[in-house]
């Protein structure tokens, strides 16, 4: 499926009115939407509570909740109505699972690399520092060259994940033509999906300044608006049991 795909280029201004897009989404059930985050919160406060396999196990089963992220803002665009339950419905589908499942071993192999690379980075920085020559930047341990390469490791995992993990649900695309897939749509979007990313590095600052709260509204709002990136860049149908929808 994935070499006849349809794969369109979206406008730069796009990189920002998709945030506007996602703020709809979430302001026709905000309550749906807040519960889910919470409950992904819990879940993932849980599992990082088992030294080393409870991370492990949160880094496989995300792709699948993000899937579940996608399933609401899906449905709350096509004016379905949505619950909780559906954040474990891609999860449940025995037939989109396992891919689902891989994707996250995928997501973890590139955290730890990123891990590495930071790691490495900051490091040189503090050597830096002890010549006194790196104290001016604001960026502190890390240095601008250090945040550069950190920032384009993130685009290789977002060009990786983002468009692949509705791909293999919405579609039941091939895990690898998924991936493949949606390196190409990151690419060919490059620009919007490059102001996408910066603003919400930005909003993701400010939603940190009061106890973390602020993600309750922006994690919803920027799935929203990933959801809203894939049916543009990755138009046509979905399959027909994904689109029936639980209603709760």
């Amino acid at each position: 499926m994935g070499a006849t795909m349809d794969i369109r280029s979206i406008e730069l201004n796009r990189g920002w009115g998709l945030f506007g897009h996602g703020w709809k989404n979430f302001t026709a059930d905000p309550l749906t939407w807040v519960l889910v985050v919470v409950i992904f919160f819990l879940i993932s406060l849980v599992l990082n509570l088992i030294p080393l396999l409870g991370g492990v196990l949160m880094a496989i089963i995300t792709p699948a909740l993000m899937a579940g992220f996608l399933k609401i803002a899906h449905d709350i665009d096509q004016g379905h109505k949505v619950g909780v339950s559906h954040l474990f419905q891609p999860i449940q589908d025995q037939k989109r699972r396992v891919p689902l499942l891989l994707l996250g071993l995928v997501a973890l192999l590139a955290t730890v690399l990123m891990a590495v690379v930071m790691a490495v980075f900051i490091g040189g920085a503090v050597q830096i520092g002890a010549t006194g020559e790196s104290v001016r930047f604001p960026l502190a341990g890390v240095g601008f060259f250090g945040m550069f390469v950190i920032f384009m490791m993130y685009l290789v995992v977002f060009a990786i994940l983002a468009f692949s993990i509705p791909l293999v649900y919405f579609r039941d695309e091939e895990l690898g033509d998924a991936i493949v897939a949606s390196i190409k749509g990151t690419l060919t979007n490059l620009g919007p999906l490059v102001i996408f990313s910066l603003i919400y590095f930005a909003l993701a600052f400010l939603a940190m300044l009061p106890f973390g709260l602020g993600f309750l509204v922006l994690a919803p709002v920027v799935f929203a608006a990933l959801y809203g990136a894939y049916s543009e860049i990755f138009p046509g149908s979905l399959e027909p049991e994904v689109l029936e929808a639980e209603e709760v």
